[in-house]
């Protein structure tokens, strides 16, 4: 056997073991690139790019790279009150209490029963957790997530020698892209190099690197290190929309391991230039399971950059609420491929997008004559400008089909109020037409049905009040939802809807505007597309 065949044979050895026991632990739960100098005081001190001769090599593997990494990497310990009616004994073991502000899945019990009764009076109880970071400059800047520092009353930080800031300077935190910002005061740190995450390429190598700091017997896990590919760009898993729904979200998904407490910490490609923040995972059990997410370094130094020179993070908004197209969006719209954003809603009526003139239902397939994919690349296009420019949309009109162009102004995030969350559809019983559904108009529906479904009397449209899973439109909308028009056709009640889907065949494609309750139990409009299935 040649020495370069057994070489790369222990580098394969090499990278099984690592994925096999290498063991991290993580906090679970847009944009153009950056020109390398950064202008005035909006310069953090960030290096550019790993010293030549820096990335990984085939004899040392991954070893080189995470030594020069971990000494930028720390420990972030937090600690707040809060006042509980619940003995002080937790039911997590040491090092796994959620943050403050943390949210449960619905329908999941919280907090655990932890075999206590509960006390008569609500005391104060001192909460603590614990995340990672990465030094990003010699002026003491440390990056991190905002789910790390969230509710924090103080944060002291730990460095990889050992040294110890106490009440560390929070210098701001930018929810919507889970971004935060803190600084030491110190002069002589170690500096994690920026790469970039645009110029990443999928398939290539990554380290997860943390610093998760839980207290174990012999002292706290600190430095921690796991290795995987880049497994996708562009990742939109709704972790941040959920609860914000201006969050940005254009994830590196990753199958280095990521868990509890490397939130916050760096992954780095193997050059050890930072390419991204530790985030999140997507799991069924709450641990790792392969899918690993990191906000992109783009993103985070454009946020960093504003969160150091005004306070706080400029973003500019169209005033809507987007979702990806799908396939059968690019069917009904005659698209040549899935791509684009379809308007659901208008955050105000004189939002920017709605003054524009353009209506829900339309889908916005280019920004200044650059196309988009989807809702994160619309975001990460509309970053780029500043709030107060106009930016010409290219659309594709639900009314007409038809490609057009709009002329927005945007507006400030300050100035503009998120549409509310539609409600998740509940598990259906069986029953339809050619939609699968069952509806009623006015006239039709009992006031029980009127009341559970909070429907106003004389409403135009019909509601659905049962549906088929197996159904075209029975499988993605929940009963009480109503249809206002099909194809663009108002539908005033029963007579309408009977006479518009007798004439629609399997294969059909065509475009809803609905009325759907939400959790709150309000309504608002929204507009979804389906092919009807050949059966």
């Amino acid at each position: 056997m040649s020495n370069s065949l057994r070489t790369r044979l222990n580098l394969l050895i090499a990278t099984a073991i690592a994925f096999a026991f290498g063991v991290g632990l993580a906090s679970v739960l847009d944009l153009t690139p950056l020109s390398i100098a950064a202008e005035g005081n909006r310069d953090p001190g960030w290096v550019i790019g790993a010293p030549a001769g820096g990335a990984m090599s085939m004899e040392s593997g991954f070893a080189d790279v995470a030594q020069r990494v971990a000494p930028a990497v720390v420990t972030i310990y937090l600690t707040a009150e809060r006042e509980t009616s619940f003995s002080s004994a937790s039911p997590f073991p040491p090092g796994f209490e959620p943050p403050p502000g943390f949210q449960p899945p619905p329908g999941f019990p919280w907090p655990p029963d932890s075999g206590q009764e509960p006390d008569e009076e609500r005391r104060p109880r001192t909460v603590e957790w614990s995340g990672s970071g990465f030094i990003v400059s010699e002026a003491g800047y440390v990056v991190t997530n905002n789910h790390v520092v969230a509710g924090a009353e103080r944060i002291d930080i730990e460095l990889h020698d050992g040294r110890v800031f106490e009440d560390v300077e929070l210098v701001g935190r930018d929810p919507q892209t889970d971004v935060a910002l803190l600084r030491l005061e110190m002069d002589d740190s170690a500096v994690l190099p920026i790469g970039s995450s645009d110029e990443t390429a999928v398939g290539e190598w990554v380290l997860a690197i943390g610093s998760p700091g839980f207290r174990a017997a012999s002292g706290p896990l600190l430095s921690s290190v796991t290795a995987g590919i880049v497994s996708a760009k562009g990742r939109n898993i709704s972790i941040l929309r959920d609860r914000n729904r201006l969050a940005i979200e254009d994830f590196i998904q990753t199958d280095a391991v990521i868990n509890r407490g490397n939130s916050g910490g760096p992954l780095v490609n193997a050059a050890g230039e930072v390419i991204g923040i530790n985030t999140a995972i997507l799991s069924e059990t709450g641990t790792y399971q392969g899918y690993g997410f990191a906000v992109p370094i783009e993103l985070a130094r454009e946020v960093v950059d504003d969160l150091i020179e005004f306070g706080e993070v400029r973003r500019a908004l169209i005033g809507v609420s987007i979702t990806d197209v799908d396939a059968a969006d690019a069917a009904f719209y005659g698209l040549e491929r899935v791509a684009g954003a379809k308007i659901q809603t208008f955050s105000s009526d004189d939002s920017p997008a709605r003054l524009a003139g353009l209506d829900g239902g339309d889908v916005i397939v280019g920004v200044a004559g650059q196309p988009v994919s989807g809702v994160s690349e619309l975001q990460r296009r509309i970053r780029a400008f500043e709030p107060g420019e106009t930016v010409t949309l290219d659309v594709v009109r639900r009314s007409t089909l038809e490609r057009d162009r709009a002329r927005v102004r945007l507006i400030s995030a300050e100035d503009d109020s998120p549409p509310q969350i539609a409600a998740r559809p509940e598990p259906p019983e069986a029953t339809g037409d050619i939609l699968g559904l069952e509806v009623k108009d006015g006239a039709e529906l009992e006031t029980q049905e009127r009341d559970r479904y909070r429907i106003d009397p004389g409403f135009a449209g019909v509601a659905i009040v049962d549906r088929d899973p197996r159904g075209a439109v029975g499988r993605l909308l929940p009963e009480g939802t109503l249809i206002l028009d099909i194809n663009g056709e108002a539908i005033q009640g029963r007579a309408d809807y009977d006479r518009i889907i007798s004439g629609l065949e399997p294969g059909d494609a065509l475009s809803l505007q609905l009325n759907v309750l939400l959790l709150d139990g309000s309504r608002r409009n929204a507009f979804r597309s389906v092919v009807i299935p050949e059966r």
